[in-house]
C-alpha cells in the first residue's frame, strides 16, 4: 500500500483528536477507506462501527494526510522540504478514538461496484 497510518493524536480531545497516515508513494487518497472497528481477542474484529471514504485527491510520498474526528472544511497546508499535510473531516460529534477496544483500518480500495437496492 502507499499509504500507512501513523498514529492517532490527542486521543479523547475532541477538538484535536486526529488520526495520521504517511503517504509513502505518490497516490490518490480516494482510493482508500478507513474504517473504526473494534478488537476481540487481541485481533481487529470485524465489528465495523464507522467508515470514511476519502474523497479523490492525488497525494504525495512524504506527505501527510490527517483525518479529524470533527466537522471541518478539507484544507492543504505546506510543510517544509515541499511537502503537504492534507486535512480531512469525518464530522463525528464526539471523540471516537478514546476508548482501547477501538481499532483503525485502512484499506485499499481502487475497484468497487455499487447498485441502489432497488436495482437489486
Amino acid at each position: 500500500m502507499n499509504l500507512k497510518l501513523k498514529s492517532i493524536a490527542e486521543k479523547g480531545n475532541f477538538e484535536k483528536e486526529r488520526l495520521v497516515i504517511n503517504v509513502l508513494n505518490d497516490a490518490d487518497v480516494g482510493d482508500y477507506i478507513l474504517m473504526q472497528t473494534g478488537i476481540a481477542d487481541g485481533n481487529v474484529s470485524i465489528a465495523i462501527s464507522g467508515t470514511y471514504w476519502f474523497p479523490n485527491k492525488a497525494v504525495k510520498a512524504g506527505d501527510l494526510v490527517v483525518l479529524y474526528s470533527k466537522s471541518g472544511i478539507n484544507k492543504d497546508r505546506d510543510l517544509d522540504g515541499g511537502r503537504k499535510a492534507h486535512f480531512f473531516y469525518w464530522g463525528k460529534s464526539a471523540a471516537i478514538w478514546n476508548k482501547p477496544e477501538k481499532a483503525a483500518v485502512l484499506a485499499h480500495a481502487p475497484t468497487w461496484s455499487s447498485a441502489s437496492a432497488d436495482e437489486l
